[in-house]
């Protein structure tokens, strides 16, 4: 009889000592739901946990939400994901939730993902485009589930103490003052750092966008791996200024109360661009994977995204301050830290997604090949330019375009084979290594601005 009292007194103390959380766990799970995201950690459990509540008042289940992670943003997702698809059986996975939707055409080609047709009150609730952004595949295999923009943070003390410049363009962190100030993602492997580069191509041009990238490539001292890199090292002083997606810059600026970070959008360049949701082919819980779709384009999950923590309706622990992509949500006066309307602002220039798209793989391999994989010639080209003082000249012929705009997007809608992509990657960066040899010799003998011969494109 001690005993049975004595393990009942362990059990009180251990429930006292755990609080709530003990005493009031929740039944094992009845059902699971499989998503893929590079969404990060606030997000995960935001939406998790309100769905999780409304999956089981909807059907009296218990259901726990299993978040995959393959050790990468969208562009190492999207790999992932066509490797694993079988047409008899899909991926095995149930949710493609978060990443740029310039991608998802050619996953939707190959049959990826699940139709989920819209309600008639979801279509009259969200519309078709903003600002020539699509909201929706026509046959309703992808969606946007919010939207975002993209400019570069820095760091007002780095700043500062350096003596720099502050930055407000994007010819500003191509500037000879930011040599080894940047920091960078990799944009081939970074679906938000890709389409920030995109912008920047097209607000433009894709001559004057090419050369500005190239040189903000060469006052890079190293490409990371991810987005979330570059705030990080801005926050820690560690470089000066990044690119980076507005939430990645919110993170340290509110959750962290860090007042010596500034987000910049550049001024007509505030392009919003959605981020996606889809149901993969044959999910293995379809009745969840369309509740989740049902939930994140309802009006609760677009509140989710907008609304500050703690208010009724909105997140519990996290500000996840995203663009909703149902209008009428900004209308309804929520306490909000999110002061940009999509739907009334508009860029100084219509982005074309069919174009970015179109060439999305190819830019990745034409940046891995004259920026990233030959980024110590780069880096030593620009590093004797502007020791020699012929930024102006050499400068601008380091960045020159390697081919024209119209023969990259020829290249794109080749649709090459991985050998043949591998091929001309290694052709590009012999190019590279020859064409930023011939301007560092250049600067360093006072020669002149080499002959340029455009890079191979076979």
């Amino acid at each position: 009889m001690r005993k049975v009292w004595m393990t009942v007194f362990a059990v009180v103390v251990l429930a006292l000592a755990l609080g709530p959380a003990f005493l009031s766990a929740e039944k094992p799970a009845d059902e699971e739901l499989q998503l893929i995201s590079p969404h990060w950690d606030g997000i995960r459990h935001e939406f998790g946990d309100a769905f999780e509540v409304y999956y089981r008042e909807k059907y009296k289940k218990n259901i726990r939400l299993v978040w995959l992670d393959v050790g990468g943003g969208t562009s190492e997702i999207t790999k992932y994901l066509t490797a694993r698809y079988k047409p008899e059986s899909g991926t095995g996975v149930d949710i493609l939730f978060g990443g740029g939707m310039d991608i998802l055409p050619d996953m939707a080609k190959k049959g990826l993902f699940e139709a989920y047709p819209l309600s008639a009150e979801q279509l009259a609730l969200i519309p078709e485009n903003v600002n020539n952004q699509e909201l929706r595949d026509k046959e309703f295999r992808y969606h946007a589930a919010c939207l975002a923009s993209f400019g570069f943070v820095y760091n007002t003390w780095v700043i500062e103490r350096a003596k720099l410049p502050t930055p407000r363009t994007w010819d500003d962190l191509a500037a000879p003052q930011f040599q080894g100030w940047v920091s960078c993602g990799n944009p081939a492997q970074s679906g938000s750092l890709h389409m920030a580069f995109e912008l920047i191509l097209q607000g433009q041009g894709w001559e004057r966008g090419y050369t500005t990238l190239a040189r903000m490539a060469s006052n890079v001292r190293a490409f990371n791996e991810g987005g979330t890199s570059v705030p990080r090292d801005v926050s820690l002083g560690q470089a000066a200024v990044g690119p980076c997606i507005d939430f990645y810059a919110s993170a340290p600026i509110r959750r962290q109360g860090a007042a010596h970070l500034q987000l910049v959008i550049p001024q007509g360049m505030a392009v919003a661009t959605p981020d996606c949701i889809a149901v993969l082919k044959t999910p293995p819980n379809k009745r969840a994977a369309f509740a989740f779709m049902d939930f994140v384009l309802s009006e609760a999950g677009q509140r989710l995204w907008y609304q500050a923590r703690g208010e009724p309706g909105g997140p519990k622990t996290y500000d996840l301050e995203r663009l909703p992509v149902m209008p009428s949500v900004y209308e309804m006066g929520l306490k909000t830290y999110t002061v940009t309307n999509p739907f009334k602002n508009a860029p100084d220039f219509k982005f074309d997604s069919k174009k970015s798209s179109a060439r999305w793989t190819v830019l990745n391999d034409l940046w891995r090949g004259t920026m990233i994989d030959v980024h110590d010639f780069l880096w030593d080209a620009r590093d004797a330019v502007v020791k020699a003082g012929r930024d102006a000249e050499l400068g601008i012929a380091l960045g020159q375009a390697p081919m024209s705009e119209q023969a990259l997007l020829d290249l794109g809608g080749r649709r090459l084979g991985a050998d043949q992509r591998n091929a001309l990657r290694n052709k590009w960066s012999a190019w590279a290594r020859e064409r930023f040899r011939a301007i560092r010799f250049a600067a360093e003998t006072t020669g002149p601005v080499p002959d340029f011969k455009a890079a191979p494109v076979d």
